[in-house]
C-alpha cells in the first residue's frame, strides 16, 4: 500500500497517510469530478467497491473487464485516480 501512496504523491501531489485517509483521498475524488468523471463508491460488510463513468469514455473497469473491489474504499479511489492518470497520459480521453 506504502507503493501506491507513494505514486498518488507523486502524480498528484496528494498526500495518503494510510488506508483510513479518506480526507486526503476525497481530494483525488473531487479531481476526477473536476475533470468531468462520476466516481461510484459501494461499500458493505466484505465490499469495497470504487468505480468511475466519463460521459465521453463509459465506465472505468468496464473498459478493462474488471470488477472494481478494493481491499478499503481509500485503496480503490487511489488507483481510480491513477488509472485515469494513465488513460489521460495515453491520450486515451
Amino acid at each position: 500500500m506504502k507503493e501506491l501512496f507513494k505514486r498518488v504523491k507523486e502524480e498528484f501531489g496528494v498526500e495518503i497517510r494510510n488506508e483510513n485517509d479518506m480526507t486526503n483521498a476525497w481530494k483525488l475524488v473531487e479531481m476526477l469530478k473536476e475533470k468531468g468523471w462520476v466516481v461510484y463508491i459501494i461499500t458493505a460488510r466484505g465490499r469495497e467497491q470504487v468505480d468511475a463513468w466519463h460521459p465521453n469514455y463509459g465506465s472505468l473497469y468496464a473498459q478493462f473487464g474488471e470488477i472494481p473491489y478494493f481491499t478499503s474504499v481509500v485503496e480503490g479511489i487511489c488507483v481510480t485516480a491513477l488509472r485515469v492518470g494513465e488513460l489521460e497520459a495515453n491520450g486515451t480521453l
